[in-house]
């Protein structure tokens, strides 16, 4: 145990060091990031990264799902999991006039969930919320075209989470969940004009910091159908909330600061979250899962040079199979070993461009394996979709991508009382 508790502390922590520190650097330019308060996280995690938005109704005894905590009431007793994830997205862009390319790769997540007793499971991580990396370069010519001023607009930055998660299993058919989290962050956005990127003539950046608690709930009932047929339908709602918002303005000209200070900025609206899910299993191996999110983004804010927040709908689609459990066969047979799932996910963004809401289309695909001991998993998720306008006649960039998600689960039973014979 000494060993497992010494290897989860030390991913643990580069997981934290990673998060704090990879908004610090220029990331490859993801235009639809410098929006709102960026690309949010829908990812679904872990051994779970398969299945896109089809997720709230999941409920296993070996592995979390963070997308509904009351869930982790049916871990198995005793039983330690540390997680620890990377994301690597390739995308590429095309409007009318250009098209364009980025990528980038970052380990993103850390989680650990425990099983106290028969009825109580809990859960803390830490993960990225939304993600903000773009660039925009612009040039403007005087003097009869002789001379030249480049600007450079960059966007770092986003919001992170921090979470509690605790499920309680209540009698023999329905749990119950509590997620308490803080989210906050920093949102750059800086401009530099000059002849060129290396002699800039101004240097002006905002940096608009946020933070707050937020708290969700969440259920679960599940049961027989049958002999063969088990059910769970799935719940979550989460409040709006405010995070509370400070701007900090700095304009830099050469080596004199010419302003700096704070700002006077309104707490961003976080959105009123619906979810809900029903999975079936077929003889405790496959599952069918339908998933529906919504988000009251309405409310948020007015719009500004064209884009405004509207409400978003989420959908997915998923399978998902996955052997009975069967320890004694473990070493033997591989196949015993693995997880296997599928989804079709869709959702409409929480942005609206030019009266066009945002749309984003892909199937997702994931594998997981244990090893023979059952003491640890790999697993490895890819989402293949595209993201842009509605309809062929969209004015709108289309962005298509490829997202790879790599996952590393540690598994142990603690505090088990050992016999010796």
């Amino acid at each position: 145990m000494i060993r497992s508790i010494i290897a989860m502390l030390f991913i643990a922590g580069i997981c934290t060091i990673h998060i704090s520190a990879s908004y610090a650097q220029v990331r490859p330019n993801f235009p639809y990031s410098s929006l709102g308060i960026g690309e949010i996280n829908y990812n679904a995690e872990g051994m779970l990264s398969g299945l896109g938005n089809a997720t709230s109704a999941v409920r296993s005894d070996q592995y979390p799902n963070n997308a509904n905590v009351a869930s982790l009431s049916g871990l198995q007793r005793q039983l330690v999991l540390l997680e620890a994830g990377a994301t690597g997205t390739s995308a590429s862009f095309k409007d009318n006039n250009s098209s364009a390319s980025a990528s980038y790769f970052s380990i993103d997540r850390f989680d650990m969930a425990f099983k106290f007793n028969n009825w109580w499971g809990s859960g803390f991580g830490l993960k990225p919320l939304s993600t903000v990396q773009y660039q925009i370069v612009q040039n403007q010519t005087y003097n009869g075209g002789t001379q030249s001023i480049s600007t450079t607009i960059q966007g770092t930055g986003g919001l992170n989470e921090v979470y509690w998660g605790n499920g309680w299993k209540i009698g023999n058919h329905f749990s119950a969940g509590l997620k308490l989290s803080y989210i906050f962050g920093n949102i750059t956005r800086s401009e530099i004009a000059g002849y060129d990127v290396n002699t800039p003539l101004l240097n002006s950046s905002e940096q608009d910091y946020y933070q707050n608690v937020h708290i969700s709930y969440a259920a679960q009932v599940f049961g027989k159908l049958g002999s063969s047929w088990e059910y769970v339908l799935a719940g979550t709602y989460a409040p709006h909330q405010y995070l509370h918002a400070q701007r900090q303005m700095t304009v830099v000209s050469g080596v004199d600061t010419l302003a700096f200070g704070k700002a006077p900025m309104a707490d961003f609206r976080l959105p009123d979250q619906y979810r809900g899910g029903i999975a079936f299993t077929y003889q405790h191996s496959l599952s069918f899962l339908l998933d529906y999110a919504y988000e009251d983004w309405g409310h948020a804010t007015t719009a500004v040079n064209a884009v405004q927040m509207v409400n978003s709908t989420r959908y997915g689609a998923g399978i998902k199979y996955e052997p009975e459990q069967n320890y004694s066969v473990y070493a033997h047979d591989w196949l015993h070993r693995i997880v296997a799932m599928g989804a079709f996910n869709y959702t409409n963004s929480y942005l609206q461009i030019n009266n066009q809401q945002l749309r984003d289309i892909n199937v997702s695909l994931g594998l997981g394996l244990y090893n023979a001991p059952h003491t640890l998993n790999l697993n490895l998720g890819v989402e293949i979709g595209q993201q842009g306008g509605p309809g062929s006649n969209s004015t709108l960039i289309n962005e298509n991508y490829v997202r790879l998600h790599m996952g590393i689960i540690l598994r142990d039973l603690w505090f088990v009382k050992r016999k010796f014979y």
